[in-house]
């Protein structure tokens, strides 16, 4: 076809029409409905491959956005396999890949000097947000009146998420919070005072939220030097899953490219989940509103997925919904067919079937029978091969699967049932900080609500577990007894130098934790709680226990913190590398699913009451920039088939509609009529066999500092810290590397700009980065070794200031993708002083001796780099060097290495080894790291437990 690269017609010769006329359009807006299972990733791959075959773009004018993280991964790797086929050799790396946040918090990050904060803020999720809201209730909240937070709720912890909620949506539909702080309305305008409190807070302690992300880069691409620069960059932009994204996201687009640009949006209107998370089905809808020139490609309306049945029965399911406004005559769904592929021979067998009980228990016993003889006949290879999409899996609604699914010996893989708590590690755990701080009894004070109370009692059983299987003598009961000792004995102004953190490691140092840690799935459940405890330390700001804050520290742990995480509950730890374990029958929310497919999908929540929550619109919609576009009337019915849609047509082979009651009218279309289990053609299935598909795992990525230095380090630091991720609780050597890393960076980014900065400018610098650091809950560190680092960036400047006109780019990211993984990098400058292409790699300590172990791993890294950098530019570096900032001078401080071409080949080999015992999960010590690694380590109890090191007068000697 005219217009697609005869490389990509060689290699993809199965593509059909419709995707062959999206690959080829390579000028102006255009939009692509893609239906489920229509090969639009395929799509979004070799368009790219097309503008960069054709010489129309080079990589990093190219932006492709996701919606997830997860897709993003993946879209990586079919777009540089898919390169390997065409044969394309250049670098797909500097493509701009990665959600909208991603991509925004990159920006953000390079010309943070140009932001309204100046450093790299600490992106808030739910969880902190809320709690953030917590942290400034007085400024933000106030109290109630009358028993009412802002006249509507009686509770502040509903306060807080509703606020959230409202304040999301401000920022995401781009109101001005000063009209809506001088409306009539009381609720809207104390609301709209309340978000500009909160928005100085955010900007106060540098922090963001996720809408805030995208507001801030929204306003970047308006700064008179950081937007023309990016625009100048993003010569083509697509966008996947188009239907959920929301007005700023939209704004950003059309702020990229303009109205007449290069931008490819993807989507399926009737795939729109996200409208709880701000999302909106009109861009999808009225594409052409923000892009009036916009070409409407033909839609992809081949499943390559399902068999002929299940398309037809959601076909029937969504064509019987009222879609057009009788009075305005709008659409809220494009008219479309889906089809099964032409070109395959389908077997008749019964593809769609219902699951009918008298009781929750008769039905969850029919799907596990149904799953056994699928299992037993030969049906399907794995269990993992079912899926059972809800609309929600919390304990309440899977708890009878499992149930029944266990009693026909078969497992079930629920991570998000939000059982974190009921985990036997957790509730010992919980013990543990229990007992320490004498969280039982009158100590408690008076409980209120139902939530103080369902705490109470689980807290009662956590404490009953520990003193029934480990009391006294066993070890773990002697040392909750002294540490509890130790806190009582406090008085006056002692302290003790520990916070919650330090008490977990010493914990886990303690059987049956280490033995616990030996299962994977309990030590990331482990991991988890420390990563909640850092949470905590951050936001109620606790550090060190003194006689003054015990007591305050003990109620604000138990009474408000873990109060609010056992409420909402948390979900278990999923393993990204495979999220579907085989000899699992999966369990999952229909969110969870969208993007994927199973051979076999049962589908229930077919009688639940599912509603949209719309009273943050109904309040905040007069301000909006755009007009209401759904009727409220309608939305949650839109909601609602959207949302079984979805499930529906994720199914492959066999899809089952599961229920205990008459569903919703509007199923009927695909319930009425259907054989029920077991009563349905067993034969015909029986000749069936759906083989056990391999998904391709994503590639692991790896980093040069993050993963292999880590690990070459120390395997253990390296199996818990970055494998199961416990969140350190010392981290004051961090802090240090880091503001002394930030500020020299700032030094170069104003440079690049053709600002020098003088010692006030960067003294102002290294304090807003100082504080931003302490914000994101690293541990400060002592008076003079913050005076140590601040001389060591100031000596910088003025040993290397004349140099500044040479410097080229600064934090440059680079990568090499291996066979089985991907090896990141960040080069931390690069100069052409006299046309020779420099680089350097910052390193904040005194220069170490020439024959340090260490220096040899430097210089492979270097290599590297090298190697990248003559790769990308077609120019050999001349020269690698690694700057110590810990020298007086810059002669003293810079280390040079020669670059040899011939000794990368090496330098990967060593690489792919370290990388090799990663991925065989190779933690062992064989070799006792040096004595301060250890000193500085959480793990020092652990390891000595274990017998890995022994400790004596603050030393350590080898087993």
């Amino acid at each position: 076809m005219s217009g697609i690269a005869r490389p990509i017609l060689d290699a993809f010769p199965q593509l059909n029409g419709s995707q062959k006329r999206a690959i080829a359009h390579t000028t102006g807006p255009a939009q692509v409905i893609a239906g489920p299972g229509s090969g639009k990733t395929l799509v979004l791959v070799l368009r790219t491959l097309n503008l960069l075959l054709g010489g129309r773009a080079e990589p990093r004018h190219i932006m492709l956005c996701t919606f997830t993280e997860k897709a993003a991964y993946e879209l990586r790797d079919r777009l540089s396999a898919a390169a390997r086929s065409v044969g394309w050799k250049g670098d797909v790396s500097s493509i701009q890949l990665g959600t909208i946040h991603s991509i925004a918090n990159g920006y953000l990050r390079e010309f943070r000097h140009y932001t309204a904060t100046g450093s790299v803020g600490d992106v808030l999720d739910d969880l902190t947000q809320h709690l953030f809201i917590y942290e400034h209730r007085e400024e933000i909240i106030g109290e109630p009146v009358n028993g009412k937070y802002f006249g509507r709720w009686s509770s502040r912890w509903h306060t807080i998420k509703a606020l959230a909620a409202h304040f999301n949506k401000i920022t995401e539909e781009i109101v001005d919070p000063q009209a809506l702080a001088a409306a009539d309305d009381d609720f809207t305008s104390r609301l709209g005072v309340a978000y500009m409190r909160y928005t100085d807070a955010l900007l106060a302690s540098n922090r963001l939220d996720f809408a805030h992300q995208q507001r801030f880069f929204f306003d970047l691409l308006k700064h008179p030097i950081a937007g023309p620069e990016i625009r100048h960059r993003t010569r083509f932009v697509m966008v996947d899953e188009y239907q959920d994204t929301n007005f700023i996201q939209e704004q950003i687009f059309v702020s990229l490219v303009g109205k007449d640009g290069n931008v490819l949006a993807v989507g399926d209107e009737d795939q729109a989940l996200y409208r709880f998370r701000g999302a909106t089905v009109r861009n999808i809808l009225q594409f052409d509103k923000a892009f009036p020139n916009a070409v409407k490609l033909p839609a992809l309306l081949t499943n390559y997925r399902s068999h002929p049945d299940i398309i037809a029965a959601y076909g029937r399911y969504m064509d019987a919904g009222e879609w057009i406004d009788q009075e305005s005559g709008e659409h809220f769904r494009f008219e479309k067919t889906v089809q099964a592929n032409p070109d395959e021979a389908f077997p008749h067998y019964p593809a769609v079937f219902a699951i009918w009980g008298e009781t929750r228990k008769d039905e969850a016993r029919r799907f596990a029978d149904m799953v056994s003889f699928l299992l037993k006949e030969g049906i399907i290879e794995d269990a993992s091969q079912v899926a059972l999409l809800l609309h929600s899996v919390k304990e309440a609604h899977s708890s009878e699967y499992i149930r029944a699914l266990e009693a026909n010996g078969l497992s079930a893989f629920c991570p998000r049932a939000r059982t974190y708590f009921t985990n036997e590690e957790v509730q010992l755990m919980v013990a543990c900080f229990a007992v320490t701080f004498g969280y039982y009894g009158e100590a408690r004070g008076k409980i209120r609500g139902r939530t103080g109370v369902e705490l109470v009692k689980y807290v009662d059983e956590c404490i009953n577990l520990m003193a029934r299987k480990y009391a006294d003598p066993h070890p773990l009961a002697k040392l909750v007894q002294q540490f509890a000792s130790e806190i009582e004995s406090l008085s006056g102004d002692t302290s003790l130098d520990r916070r919650l953190a330090d008490y977990f490691y010493q914990f886990l140092a303690c059987e049956p934790f280490p033995a616990l840690t030996r299962d994977e799935n309990q030590a990331r459940n482990l991991a988890i709680f420390s990563q909640l405890l850092a949470v905590f330390q951050t936001y109620y700001h606790q550090t060190v226990l003194t006689a003054r804050n015990r007591e305050i520290i003990r109620n604000q742990f138990f009474g408000s913190f873990l109060r609010l995480l056992y409420d909402g509950g948390i979900n278990e730890y999923e393993d990204p590398d495979s999220p579907f374990p085989k000899g699992y029958v999966q369990i999952m929310t229909i969110h969870q699913a969208k993007g994927l497919e199973f051979p076999v999908v049962v589908v229930g929540s077919l009688s639940n009451n599912i509603n949209s929550a719309k009273d943050v619109d109904r309040t905040l919609s007069p301000y909006y920039q755009r007009e209401p576009f759904e009727p409220d009337d309608r939305i949650t019915h839109f909601d609602r088939m959207r949302l079984h849609y979805v499930a529906f047509s994720r199914a492959e082979k066999i899809l089952v509609l599961t229920s205990t009651e008459d569903p919703k009218p509007h199923f009927s279309p695909i319930w009425q009529g259907l054989p029920q289990w077991p009563y349905v053609e067993k034969d015909l299935l029986k000749s069936l066999a759906f083989k056990l598909r391999h998904r391709m795992p994503v590639k692991r990525t790896f980093s040069f500092t993050g993963d292999v230095k880590v690990f070459e380090t120390c395997p253990r630091q390296y199996q818990f810290f970055r494998e199961y991720e416990f969140t350190p609780a010392r981290t004051a050597e961090v802090l240090f590397g880091a503001v002394v890393h930030e500020t020299i960076e700032d030094i170069h980014r104003n440079a690049l700009d053709g600002t020098i900065l003088e010692e006030t400018g960067v003294k102002d610098r290294f304090e807003a980065n100082y504080a931003a650091l302490l914000n994101r809950g690293l541990r400060p560190i002592g008076p003079k070794q913050k005076e140590t680092a601040l001389q060591q960036v100031l000596t910088y400047l003025r040993e290397n200031k004349h140099t500044f006109k040479s410097i080229i780019d600064t934090e440059v990211d680079v990568s090499v993708e291996k066979d089985q993984y991907i090896l990141t990098g960040r080069i931390d400058l690069l100069m052409s002083p006299d046309n020779e292409l420099t680089l350097l790699d910052f390193k904040s300590q005194p220069r170490p001796r020439a024959d340090e172990a260490r220096i040899d791993g430097y210089y492979k890294q270097l290599c590297i780099y090298g190697h990248i950098l003559e790769q990308r530019y077609g120019k050999k570096p001349d020269r690698l060097l690694v700057y110590w900032t810990g020298e007086p001078t810059r002669e003293r401080a810079l280390m040079e290495f020669p670059y040899n071409p011939d000794d990368v080949d090496a330098a990967g080999a060593h690489f792919d080894q370290v990388v090799s015992q990663i991925l065989a999960e190779e933690y062992s010590v064989q070799r006792v790291p040096e004595a301060h690694v250890c000193a500085e380590c959480d793990l020092r109890a652990f390891c000595e437990s274990e017998g890995i090191i022994r400790v004596r007068k603050g030393e350590h000697v080898e087993r």
